[in-house]
């Protein structure tokens, strides 16, 4: 399955990655975020910290698509999301 990345700022699709102090909270659209109704919604989102998935959150529609997760913190971070419509996209830590 491709990849697919872009903008934070100008693709919802995009995960948006900021750094806790605990870990890291991982929002899917930035500034207004992606749609979570029935028939156009984020099904997962998972975190990598340093090459290895740390964790993984499950979303329903209507869910907010935010997770946090409480982690140790890394060199390389980054998320990917799966949009049942769109596919799967990736973003790095800003």
């Amino acid at each position: 399955m491709e990849v697919l990345t872009g903008n934070v700022n100008e693709e919802r699709h995009v995960p948006w990655v900021q750094e806790l102090e605990t870990g890291y909270r991982v929002t899917v659209g930035k500034p207004s975020l992606h749609p979570m109704d029935d028939i156009h919604y984020i099904e997962y989102v998972e975190l990598y910290v340093d090459g290895e998935m740390v964790g993984k959150h499950e979303f329903q529609p209507g869910d907010k698509p935010e997770a946090e997760f409480e982690v140790d913190k890394g060199k390389q971070v980054f998320a990917r999301e799966f949009c049942n419509l769109h596919g799967l996209w990736q973003g790095e830590l800003e």
